[in-house]
């Protein structure tokens, strides 16, 4: 086996490691791994493996899905971040990592697919097809995003109220911050690369909403971000 990978994920945008938490989370999770991989730019989850980015090739092999990367490398690499945590911290990082993936990531989506932060998420992503064709793939795209949001449920809300469930959330994860450097302390931990790819994606992300507003709101989530920025990817300033 081949200790580097390729690491397939979206470009970088909007002022942080990558627009995609997923891709920062898995970016971060390797690097702390200390696991050499390279960057590969792919802008079609199409070509991905369960159609979905990011994702790795190892040794010739695709592999899919932020979290499940996380597990298959930690098992045949024998990486263990979290070593030394209780099965009760495992357990709550856990909940965490699916109130992220699971509630936060959607109200990220609503907010710039289909809210305050649209015109930017559309002028970033879509400014360089031809702008005649431009409305008519943008609308497409917006309905797609719709349809997602419907099924998975935070979309049947109204745009008050997911502001309200995500300003919610929002102060959950500041509670988990806490005045920390990280999440467990002085040792960041797996935990650490979800919240982060998050508290990134709100605090530091090139884009002024309500949404991005009530993240930043909470001095130390933004500290937080900063921080783990700096270290590793000072690349970002």
């Amino acid at each position: 086996m081949t200790d580097e990978i390729t690491l397939v994920q979206f470009p970088r945008k909007l002022g942080v490691p990558n627009p995609s938490p997923f891709c920062v989370k898995l970016e971060l999770w390797l690097k702390l791994a200390g696991i050499p991989y390279t960057v590969e730019v792919q802008t079609m989850p199409g070509k991905a493996p369960k159609k979905k980015i990011p994702y790795i090739i190892e040794n010739g092999r695709e592999i899919g899905d932020s979290t499940l990367i996380i597990e298959h490398l930690s098992k045949t690499r024998g990486i263990d971040l979290d070593a030394g945590l209780s099965p009760r911290e495992r357990a709550l990082d856990q909940a965490v990592w699916a109130m992220c993936d699971e509630r936060l990531y959607w109200y990220c989506v609503h907010d710039r697919w289909l809210g305050a932060g649209w015109p930017v998420i559309r002028d970033t992503f879509f400014g360089g097809i031809p702008s005649l064709v431009r409305p008519i793939i943008t609308s497409i795209i917006q309905r797609s995003v719709r349809k997602q949001l419907w099924n998975q449920g935070a979309g049947r809300h109204t745009p008050d109220e997911i502001l309200a469930m995500a300003k919610r959330d929002i102060a959950a994860l500041a509670d988990i911050v806490g005045d920390g450097p990280y999440v467990h302390g002085e040792r960041i931990r797996s935990i650490d690369t979800v919240v982060y790819a998050f508290a990134v994606n709100m605090t530091e992300v090139k884009l002024d909403t309500p949404f991005t507003e009530a993240a930043r709101a909470h001095a130390n989530l933004v500290a937080y971000a900063r921080r783990i920025t700096e270290k590793y990817f000072p690349e970002l300033g």
